[in-house]
Parts: C-alpha cells; sequence; structure tokens
C-alpha cells in the first residue's frame, strides 16, 4: 500500500472540453477569484518624483538694473554735494559708507555751497549689471558732471532680502 501511487480524477463540467481548457485565447483563472494571468507582464515605467523647491516667503528682491541705477544717482549726487549722505547709510556697507564720508568730508573743504549749486547736476548716462551668482550684482556706470564724466563700479549684494553695496571704486 504504501508504494501505490493515488490516481487523480478530474471531472470537467458538461460544457468544456479539453480543447476549450487549453486554448490561448481564453483568459485563465484560479477558483473564484479571476485572476488573469498573462505570459510576460506589462511594465509601466514608475513616473519620477516631482522636484521640490523651497520658496521664498517673504518679499522678492527688487530688480538688480532698477535698484542699482536709483543707487547710482544717489552716491552721484551725495559725492556731487546736492544729497546728505546720510541718506545711503542703509544701502551702503560700512567700509563704503566711512569711505563716502571721508570723500564728502573733503569736497565740503575744497568748495563752498555757492560753487557747488551753480555747475550743473550729475546725470547718469549708463547702468550695465552682471549677476555672477544669485545674490551677487556687478555693476558699472557712466556719469556724467557737466562736461566730465566719471566712471563708478559697485558691488552689490543680498543682506536681510535687500541688496547692499559692498564695494565701491570710483573713476
Amino acid at each position: 500500500m504504501r508504494n501505490r501511487k493515488l490516481a487523480t480524477v478530474s471531472t470537467l463540467p458538461a460544457t468544456e472540453t479539453a480543447s476549450t481548457r487549453i486554448h490561448p485565447a481564453t483568459p485563465m483563472t484560479q477558483g473564484a477569484l479571476a485572476l488573469h494571468y498573462q505570459e510576460e507582464p506589462e511594465l509601466h515605467p514608475i513616473p519620477a518624483p516631482p522636484v521640490l523647491r523651497l520658496v521664498p516667503t517673504g518679499p522678492t528682491l527688487p530688480d538688480a538694473q532698477a535698484w542699482a541705477t536709483r543707487l547710482v544717482q544717489a552716491v552721484a549726487e551725495v559725492l556731487a554735494g546736492d544729497r546728505p549722505i546720510g541718506q545711503l547709510i542703509r544701502f551702503t556697507d560700512t567700509s563704503v559708507f566711512t569711505d563716502l564720508n571721508r570723500r564728502v568730508r573733503v569736497l565740503g573743504l575744497t568748495t563752498t555751497a555757492t560753487a557747488r549749486s551753480t555747475k550743473e547736476r550729475s546725470a547718469v548716462r549708463s547702468v550695465h549689471v552682471s549677476l555672477p551668482a544669485t545674490e551677487v550684482a556687478e555693476v558699472c556706470a557712466h556719469v556724467r558732471y557737466g562736461d566730465r564724466s566719471r566712471a563708478m563700479a559697485l558691488r552689490l549684494e543680498v543682506h536681510r532680502n535687500r541688496w547692499i553695496c559692498t564695494a565701491l571704486e570710483l573713476g
């Protein structure tokens, strides 16, 4: 009895024959679950997750070109004696403000107010802005004082979400 093989008896319903059971067009099912098996599974590529970026929530920086143009005009007016230097303290670094203050004091010693009032006002002719980094702007400007011209070079950096002049060269 131990070596005897058990014979399996399969009973097919009267409507199902051996040819319909093996036919590849009919989907295969497993019991009552009605699972559909395929020879080659369909692979769908998983879409890449979206790139997450931090969005600043505070106020945005002003346009570097417009801001630099106004700052160049203000510096030119301070150097000409048409504007008080105290107005630039918020927009300049300590070293730039100290240098401008020294220049204004020397200007006050060499010219009089009447001589400064008779000459033409300074006019900004052109301003060119280069952005070498995301929070750095390098500015060069051409300023006219009557018949004379002057070149300015400024470096602007972002501090506390606003532009600050950290270097100034006058030509």
